[in-house]
């Protein structure tokens, strides 16, 4: 069977496309074990894990939950997304838009933190638009910690954006976005895995237990 240049060039791409498939799947899949095991020693130190509700869609991760933490804490829920590693096409896409493997954090603490602290990244559209919300309590910009953007509800007294800065100032590489608010969750932690795997998960969950202590 004689095939022309425009079929080869089919056969090649869809190889490819495959090869690319097969070698995600088990990249991702070896990634999402070892993530795993790495992220529940560190929710073990606040309480019993268990497994929460699986990811949506086509996401690749995994979900745990501590319920009953030790105090100052009331509930965490931690989320692992890995970057499409099965999809080049997808994981091209996604690599552009400067993500990758990342872990989002949500805590609820026994008491509400005493003022809201916006922590972002330049160009972060979500923190540009917390700014100017006229319905939540007026921010002021700080001094930056490295390149992360700060914000802060100015209020006498309050010591929490001097606990902030010093826990941003121990992981200024690994982290996104960080939001503290008086409504529920509490604290929003979003951090790039790649950077943030070099440290242990422990310390960084004990961290934000002693955020607003």
């Amino acid at each position: 069977m004689h095939l022309n240049t425009g079929q080869w060039a089919v056969i090649i791409i869809c190889a490819v496309l495959i090869f690319g498939y097969v070698l995600g799947y088990y990249s991702n899949r070896m990634r999402a074990e070892q993530i795993y095991r790495w992220l529940k020693t560190g929710l073990s130190s606040l309480g019993e894990v268990t497994l929460g509700d699986k990811l949506p869609g086509m996401a690749t991760g995994g979900r745990l939950e501590v319920n009953q933490p030790d105090l100052p804490l009331k509930r965490v829920e931690a989320v692992y997304l890995l970057a499409p590693r099965e999809n080049l096409l997808f994981l091209l896409f996604h690599l552009l838009q400067g993500r990758g493997d990342e872990l989002i954090v949500w805590v609820n603490y026994q008491a509400k933190p005493e003022q809201s602290i916006e922590v972002a990244r330049q160009g972060d559209r979500q923190f540009a638009k917390r700014l100017v919300d006229k319905d939540k309590p007026a921010l002021s910009m700080q001094e930056p910690v490295r390149k992360l953007q700060v914000a802060v509800e100015e209020k006498p007294g309050a010591l929490l954006i001097g606990k902030v800065k010093d826990f941003l100032s121990k992981y200024p590489s690994s982290i996104i976005r960080l939001a503290i608010r008086p409504e529920k969750p509490h604290l929003y932690l979003r951090i790039n895995l790649r950077m943030m795997r070099a440290s242990k998960a422990t310390d960084l969950l004990l961290a934000l237990k002693d955020l607003t202590g």
